[in-house]
């Protein structure tokens, strides 16, 4: 049907501003126009149109179904193309009655610069943003934005500054969910407000998410489930460095600041944005580029990334490194602010800050010649927009008129922390980041300080920061060990002891004993010997003061009230001291009470003292009240006393009782003693009784003494009473003994009633009897019946034949079928033949369809064929999909190759992002090639990992 009303020039009525029913049904009786019901009847076949239908539409008396409303559409002249307004114009009136959230606006008129879009490239005669070119992963991101919209959920985008995140996030909440309400809090504060007022039908819109993160209130893991829970789709954008730090899992015993935070990302179905387009986005945009030339320009740049050419990234860095002479001072403020940043201050930074720390990158002349007005100016230079788009600096406002401060452009950032990433600070910008800078930032820049060896500043920060931090106060106090300000660190650990903090009283427990200041440290621990663990640690400091009767007491008093920890103490303490009748008489109690522990240790005491009478009978009551562990003992000790007898008639016992392992070392015991007949007359009394078990042992040992013949009697009765494992033992004994015909009929009956481990001993039995050709059919014709292992051992048989064609047909079907195996056998089978292109493509249609095992297999077989450019560009493209392995393995080749530069790169650039196991590696790397001066750059960058392979290179005289 042709859209003849969409196709005038203003064809409709205006449905876009169109709010209430009665709205709309005046909207659809002007669409009508002058039709009848009949016509729209007519119109709308094979649709059914009701009149009463029509007139409840008409007239406002309900709400109708969004498919009624295109059935009508429809029947009025509209095409599926014009139909999106006023099925959006419905949903509005839907649910016109449903709560707005404070603040909140509707999707589809949300201000794309408000939500964090980048400002682009400006020329004359075009709009703020240019077109949107369609990414490669709109339509993932467009599914997991309908997923999240049916019950709640949490969409998150993770890529690079600048790579088009917020822009194809915006672009898709607009196409799914435009008339939803959108809300954009300004902190986690309003996050939480949110969460326990929730409105329907809400996107939460979370851009740059480590801002709500950084946020001193943060944003609980319990707070996003409750948002979820509520029907909310938050969307949310993050850098990849941001996600990368908190989603690493610490070492066991290190700091875990970011536990909530990795708790939170693991609710979030994650979207990775590529650093740069791919092919056929680039495409895309050439369609677009005559329709705006900021494209053009961006497509045409072979040094940049699209986006953050049209986010003017280029021009920010060259504005920044190339000022002219007069605008040193701008510069000297921008690099003040890049630096500040780089060392942790994601807080604006102030005025009072960049006076007092920009001077320090003036030379002597510079600062003595400055004009009075140099801030003002260096200050209008480093906020000037480049090409309309962004600046080296923004304005943070504090009000209207006012500014709080300033941040640095995302762009110019990532890239200052690469090109000075080894730069140390002057000592002006420490100190101006101590007088001038938020509080909130403090724990990182002190962390930044100390890594840098700075300490002082470190201990100054770190006394900002600390207030309520568990963590960071004993980071301060090691601090403050080690620079000998011992008083100071003492106070510290007694302020927070006295606030409640049990770790900060045993420590400092701990450094008064050592200082010798002993009444001080029993004083502060015996306030506390009922709180948790430090009666334990009292109880050592009274040991180490040869105050051991006190400390008994202490233990006896705790053994007393029910502390079964502080009984097992104190038994080895009186042990110990020689009081070995106590030792025994608090542990027969215990035991006595049911204290298996207890027993165990009894046991233990009184082997030492050579009572084995009395613990042979403590085992021997415990074994008969079922306890498997003492009994074995007990067994092992009238070994060792050499009481044999006893020990193999519990063994008997055992069993006797269904013990497999009491039959298997009853057997071996017996044996190793040369008592062989009667080994085979106790496995025969089992195997009458019906132990499966003993009768396959006695099947082994006969055939074993020669005696075949018993043993296949034995065993084909245990085969046709249905014991398939007496059957695959008693075609071993066939085979072995030279009656192969019968192992071979033995095998095909079974294998033809369906065992199928029957015709995998088959083939090898055919096999290694020169029967090829029979084994080939056999599995051929069980690998067609579905059987997925003999299919893999034809394709194996069939190569070592050398009849390769059949065996890539052979493979070419089963990965056909989907065996992800086949697929790589036959890639290796290719790759062997010389046919190496025909498996690069076989493995790169795979890795394409998600195996990712074929991907690095992949990369194998193009570093085998000299293509490594090839596979590193394919170890990329992996790497900035989320695969995590991939930059690891990119690094191995890049070594390979003797790409080093390339490699130490790409490992730096993972660390300064957060990642431990890359900064490992790294160091590793550098130590390896003897390359001890770039060592010495990462510790002065501040890689922890470096300082301490340094120390371990001084102690063993490398360096």
């Amino acid at each position: 049907m042709i859209d003849d009303v969409a196709a005038g020039d203003n064809a409709g009525p205006d449905v876009d501003a169109v709010e209430t029913l009665a709205a709309f049904a005046a909207a659809c009786n002007s669409l009508r126009a002058d039709r009848s019901y009949a016509d729209l009847r007519r119109n709308a076949s094979p649709g059914s149109l009701p009149s009463s239908t029509l007139s409840n539409l008409i007239n406002a008396r309900s709400i109708p179904t969004p498919e009624t409303l295109r059935t009508f559409l429809k029947a009025c002249g509209l095409g599926d193309a014009s139909q999106q307004p006023w099925l959006s114009a419905l949903e509005r009136v839907s649910t016109g009655h449903q709560a707005r959230p404070a603040g909140a606006v509707r999707v589809r008129d949300a201000r794309p610069r408000l939500l964090g879009v980048h400002a682009a490239i400006q020329l004359p005669d075009v709009d703020e943003l240019p077109p949107y070119v369609p990414r490669d992963l709109d339509a993932d991101l467009r599914t997991a934005v309908t997923a999240a919209a049916a019950d709640g959920g949490f969409v998150l985008l993770v890529g690079g500054s600048s790579v088009g995140k917020t822009r194809a996030l915006l672009e898709a909440i607009r196409t799914v969910l435009a008339e939803w309400w959108l809300v954009h809090p300004a902190d986690a504060v309003r996050i939480g407000a949110h969460a326990a007022d929730p409105a329907p039908r809400t996107v939460l819109w979370l851009d740059e998410l480590q801002r709500y993160l950084n946020h001193a209130a943060r944003v609980p893991v319990g707070v996003m489930q409750q948002l979820i829970a509520a029907g909310t789709v938050v969307v949310a954008t993050l850098w990849t460095d941001e996600y990368d730090i908190r989603t690493v899992r610490p070492e066991a015993g290190q700091p875990d600041p970011y536990a909530n935070d990795r708790d939170v990302l693991r609710l979030a179905h994650v979207v990775r944005v590529p650093g740069a387009f791919s092919t056929t986005e680039r495409r895309r945009g050439a369609v677009l580029a005559p329709t705006d030339r900021r494209i053009q320009i961006a497509l045409e740049t072979a040094d940049a990334g699209f986006t953050q050419v049209l986010a003017a990234g280029p021009e920010l860095i060259q504005r920044w490194e190339q000022a002219p002479d007069r605008q040193c001072y701008g510069m000297a403020v921008i690099t003040a602010a890049l630096d500040a940043r780089r060392v942790g201050a994601h807080r604006p930074v102030t005025r009072a800050f960049l006076d007092a720390a920009a001077p320090a990158y003036l030379t002597p002349d510079r600062q003595a010649t400055a004009p009075l007005d140099w801030l003002d100016q260096a200050l209008a230079y480093a906020t000037t927009r480049v090409l309309g788009a962004a600046a080296c600096l923004a304005p943070v406002p504090a009000g209207m008129g006012q500014t709080a401060g300033y941040v640095t452009a995302d762009y110019l950032h990532q890239h200052a922390r690469s090109t000075r990433r080894t730069v140390a600070l002057p000592d002006a910008v420490w100190q101006a980041l101590i007088a001038h800078h938020h509080p909130d930032d403090c724990a990182r820049i002190a962390g930044n300080a100390e890594r840098r060896g700075r300490l002082d500043d470190a201990i100054t920060l770190y006394h900002r920061a600390a207030i309520g931090d568990r963590y960071l106060v004993h980071q301060l106090v090691d601090l403050l060990f080690e620079r000998g300000r011992v008083d100071e660190a003492l106070q510290l650990l007694r302020d927070r002891a006295d606030a409640g903090d049990l770790y900060a009283a045993y420590r400092l427990a701990d450094v008064l004993t050592k200082l010798n200041r002993v009444d001080e440290a029993l004083h502060l621990v015996r306030g506390r010997a009922d709180v948790g663990d430090a009666a334990y640690r009292l109880v050592g400091v009274l040991v180490g003061l040869d105050r051991a009767e006190e400390a008994l007491q202490l233990l006896r008093s705790r053994a007393d009230a029910g502390d079964v920890h502080a009984a097992r103490l104190l038994a080895d303490r009186l042990v110990q001291q020689g009081r070995v009748g106590e030792a025994l008489q608090l542990l027969r109690d215990r035991a006595d009470g049911g204290d298996g522990y207890a027993a165990n240790q009894l046991i233990g005491v009184l082997g030492k003292l050579d009572r084995v009478e009395e613990a042979l009978q403590l085992l021997r009551r415990r074994a008969e009240s079922g306890d498997r562990n003492a009994a074995y003992r007990l067994i092992d000790v009238l070994v060792e006393q050499d009481r044999l007898d006893e020990a193999l008639q519990l063994l008997r016992d055992r069993a006797v009782a269904g013990d497999r392992n009491a039959t298997h070392q009853l057997t071996d015991m017996l044996m190793q003693r040369g008592r062989t007949e009667e080994a085979l007359q106790f496995l025969r009394d089992r195997a009458d009784a019906g132990d499966g078990y003993a009768a396959r042992m006695l099947g082994g040992m006969l055939a074993g003494q020669g005696r075949v013949d018993e043993a296949l009697r034995l065993l084909r009765g245990r085969a046709d009473a249905g014991d398939v494992q007496a059957a695959d033992q008693l075609a071993d004994v066939l085979a072995k003994t030279d009656r192969v015909d019968e192992a071979l009929r033995l095998l095909r009956d079974r294998a033809d009633a369906g065992d199928r481990g029957a015709v995998q001993q088959l083939a090898r039995l055919l096999i290694q009897r020169g029967g090829q050709e029979q084994a080939v059919r056999l599995l051929r014709d069980r690998a067609d019946a579905g059987d997925g292992y003999a299919a893999q051992q034809l394709s194996d048989l069939l190569r070592q034949l050398g009849r390769k064609d059949e065996a890539l047909q052979q493979l070419r079907d089963r990965a056909a079928a989907g065996a992800e195996n086949a697929a790589h056998q036959l890639a290796d089978l290719l790759a062997d033949l010389g046919r190496a292109d025909e498996a690069v493509q076989l493995l790169r249609d795979r890795a394409e369809a998600g195996d990712r095992s074929a991907a690095y297999r992949l990369v194998d077989v193009l570093v085998g064929q000299g293509r490594v450019d090839e596979a590193l560009r394919l170890l990329r493209d992996r790497a900035d999909a989320g695969d995590r392995d991939a930059p690891y393995r990119l690094t191995d080749v890049l070594v390979e190759q003797d790409r080093v530069d390339e490699a130490l790169q790409l490992l730096r650039d993972r660390a300064d992002a957060g990642d431990r196991n890359a900064a490992y590696r790294l160091v590793d790397v550098l130590v390896r090639l003897g390359r001890l001066d770039d060592l010495d750059d990462e510790v002065a960058a501040g890689t922890p990992e470096a300082a301490r392979a340094v120390s371990e290179a001084a102690k063993t005289g490398a360096v």
